[in-house]
Parts: structure tokens; C-alpha cells; sequence
């Protein structure tokens, strides 16, 4: 029996959902709590957004994420609270260039390791969904800072308040009204654009051939191609 994530707080038809969700698949809840958890580790997301690991920053961080839910969730031995501590240590100063003296790394290993104690032993996942609930929240702030700059992005059934319609409904004003203008200068100069369009589309033609053969693949004095790959994800753990 699932008991309620709130106290005695009435469950939700989409939570009710959840939990069973969880319950009946405990390894992909762990993964959900992961990605939650690392999205709630500020030092971690500033190295990610700031690019900190250089422009494959995102890819070292989906390569780490990815070795904790197969540790977390395949691992044949215990995972052990100071190898947990020492990857994550590992990962900020190595694919990071960080050395995280903040508390950091060892809160957010208390969190993980009190996450896969929730999920496979203790079968709660009171922590887990509040977690979801803040991600919606911090999801929610997105859209409407998107909304603010750009609108006409809102997502259906997003548009909830007297301020959002009032916004979505002045920006397509705008867009009506710069249409309209731009519609007449396009009728004015159709007649004495059109050929020079002409001619540029045909320029077009000829130029592909040489883009491309300039994207052939290099082929070295043996006769193998050269292929440029991603550096391969290091094995930071025994398994």
C-alpha cells in the first residue's frame, strides 16, 4: 500500500498514476530521481550551462548521469556511500575543471544514496514526488519566461491568467500589423526581384557539387576512411 506523498492530503489522479508508475518499474524511478537531483545541484548545473567542460559539457554530463543509473540500478555489489562521493569529485574536477569545496558533492550523495533507500527498500516515494513537483514548478517558470519574449511558444493549456491572454493577444497584434506592412513592400519590389531571384537559385545549383565534394569522408594512404569521433566515456568505476 502506497501511502500519501502529503500527510493526510488527498492524491491526485496523475499522482496516483505516478506512484504505481514507480512502483511497478523501481529502477526507473531511481533514474527520474537522478536527473531531478542533479537538476537541483547548483554547482553542477552552473559548470553545465556555463560550459565549464568545454562544448561537450552536455555530453560529459549525460555521460555521467547515465553511469549512475546503471550503477544505481544494475550494480550487482552495494553501492557505497564514499565511492559515490569520490565519483562525483572525480567527474567536477576532471570533466569540469571544479573543485567543489562548497558542500556540494556531499549533500547531493546523501540525496542519491537516500533516494535508491526510498525506492528499493523502503518502497516510498514521498521525496521522490515532491521532487516531480518542483520540477513542474521550475518547468512551469520556463514557459512563462519564454512566453514573455516570445508568445507565440506558449504551449497549449498553458495560457491560464488574464495576463498571459493579454500578452499573446498584443504580440499578435504586432504580428498582424507587421505583416501587413511587409506584404505591401513585397508586392512593390516582386516584379523587379523576381529575376535576379532567378539567377541567384540557378548560381545555387552550380555551387553544390563543390559543397559537396568538400564533405567527402578523408581516406588515408591505406585506403581507410578517417572517421572524427567524441571521446569515448572514460570508465570511472569498478563494476
Amino acid at each position: 500500500i502506497l501511502s500519501p506523498p502529503h500527510g493526510d492530503e488527498p492524491q491526485s489522479s496523475e499522482e496516483k498514476q505516478m506512484l504505481a508508475s514507480w512502483a511497478n518499474k523501481p529502477a526507473t524511478a531511481i533514474e527520474i530521481g537522478i536527473r531531478y537531483i542533479l537538476d537541483e545541484w547548483s554547482t553542477f548545473t552552473l559548470a553545465l550551462e556555463q560550459s565549464w567542460g568545454g562544448p561537450d559539457s552536455q555530453i560529459r554530463a549525460d555521460y555521467m548521469y547515465q553511469d549512475l543509473c546503471s550503477w544505481f540500478t544494475k550494480s550487482k555489489k552495494p553501492v557505497k556511500y564514499g565511492e559515490v562521493e569520490s565519483f562525483l569529485h572525480e567527474v567536477m574536477e576532471e570533466d569540469f575543471q571544479c573543485e567543489a569545496e562548497d558542500g556540494s558533492i556531499e549533500l547531493t550523495t546523501k540525496r542519491l544514496m537516500q533516494l535508491r533507500k526510498d525506492v528499493l527498500e523502503n518502497k516510498n516515494f514521498d521525496n521522490l514526488l515532491l521532487m516531480w513537483e518542483r520540477a513542474r514548478r521550475r518547468q512551469g517558470k520556463k514557459v512563462r519566461a519564454n512566453a514573455e519574449s516570445r508568445p507565440d511558444q506558449l504551449e497549449e493549456g498553458v495560457v491560464e491568467t488574464a495576463d498571459d491572454i493579454e500578452l499573446v493577444e498584443k504580440y499578435e497584434m504586432e504580428q498582424e500589423e507587421g505583416g501587413d506592412r511587409k506584404n505591401n513592400s513585397a508586392n512593390t519590389n516582386n516584379t523587379s526581384n523576381g529575376n535576379e531571384g532567378g539567377r541567384r537559385d540557378m548560381e545555387t545549383e552550380e555551387q553544390q557539387p563543390t559543397d559537396a565534394k568538400a564533405q567527402e569522408p578523408l581516406v588515408d594512404e591505406d585506403g581507410f576512411e578517417t572517421v572524427t569521433s567524441r571521446k569515448q566515456r572514460r570508465n570511472r568505476r569498478k563494476k
